[in-house]
């Protein structure tokens, strides 16, 4: 009896060490659409990005392992939003050192902050590169690879139409929800601390969708005070 008391604690040891590193975890709102949707499941895990404090119903922002190389434009990561208690997801759009700014719901991007290594970068990759405020810049690098979606109904809050230029500092990452007129980011909250980084997203669980069902995702934020629409 002893002994199979001790087998069954050591495979619960097991298994509370491996969801610290690798766990699911269930969309609940559409601020990722069409990327990630309401009710599709993730997993993500707990290494890649350095080895953090799991999180178990409370949140210590501190990493065991360091590893910031391991964070790449375009991922999406699970992070404490730094104004409550919860974990989001989102996709990140700028490392430190890059610069973003957005201008009638377009985003753009430079990276390094540096104008000639944007142009070379857009070239390398076969993106849009344009010149604004007298350097270039990526214009909307996302869209060209994900589903990135805008409503041209809403027409504010002014964070989500323009956004002033921004250098993303040292140790920090800038994200953005794919569906942009739809998303609580780093807009209004500013670039994210490392530390607040929990988990990156390795493989996504999508069920398929009917065109009703799709068709009826709200495209904005009913509850949010601040939203504008056009009147039709």
């Amino acid at each position: 009896m002893k002994r199979r008391f001790v087998k069954y604690l050591v495979w619960g040891v097991l298994f509370v060490i491996l969801l610290s590193f690798v766990r699911p975890y269930r969309v609940s709102d559409i601020s990722m659409n069409y990327s990630l949707m309401d009710g599709d499941l993730v997993w993500v895990e707990n290494f890649t990005t350095g080895i953090h404090v799991p999180s178990w119903s409370f949140y210590i922002d501190r990493h065991l392992w360091n590893r910031e190389e391991g964070i790449h434009r375009g991922d999406i990561l699970a992070f404490r939003h730094p104004l409550d208690r919860r974990l989001y997801l989102k996709r990140c759009v700028a490392l430190p050192g890059d610069q973003i700014f957005e201008e009638a719901k377009n985003l753009y991007l430079q990276i390094g902050g540096d104008s000639e290594a944007t142009r070379r970068y857009a070239q390398k990759w076969r993106l849009v590169a344009v010149r604004k405020k007298g350097e270039w810049w990526l214009k909307n690098p996302y869209a060209h690879f994900y589903a990135v979606v805008h409503d041209p109904a809403v027409v504010g809050p002014k964070e989500l139409i323009d956004f002033p230029v921004t250098r993303i500092p040292p140790h920090h990452y800038f994200f953005l929800g794919d569906y942009r007129d739809n998303s609580t980011d780093s807009r209004f909250f500013g670039p994210v601390p490392y530390d607040f980084i929990y988990y990156k997203v390795f493989f996504v669980w999508q069920r398929t969708r009917p065109m009703k069902t799709l068709a009826g995702i709200p495209h904005y934020d009913e509850k949010h005070p601040l939203v504008i629409r056009k009147k039709y």
